[in-house]
């Protein structure tokens, strides 16, 4: 996988909700290149309420860790749908 092939993922990804792309930049994920996992986080990240199904299929499945989830901004999706006992494992967030 290169740069310019995950950019095209993202695109089609966050524009028109393309899964095989999705699946794609779950793939790049776990990519040697440091750069290409990045590149790849971004998109997802990027892509914002649409990846939330795509992360928890793959963290369900066991294709990502839980680690990679959060570096995708999963935990912040969560985070506003849990009943406010659970919410307590989070640090609170400092005043803006």
């Amino acid at each position: 996988m290169d740069a310019a092939y995950i950019l095209l993922c993202g695109a089609m990804w966050s524009q028109f909700g393309e899964e095989d792309a999705g699946r794609e930049l779950i793939r790049a994920l776990s990519s040697s290149d440091p750069e290409v996992r990045v590149l790849a986080r971004a998109m997802i990240i990027q892509a914002g309420i649409r990846s939330k199904a795509l992360i928890g299929e793959a963290l369900a499945k066991r294709e990502i860790s839980p680690v990679q989830a959060r570096l995708c901004a999963f935990e912040k999706n969560l985070k506003s749908q849990l009943p406010g006992s659970a919410r307590s494992c989070w640090p609170p967030r400092a005043a803006a």
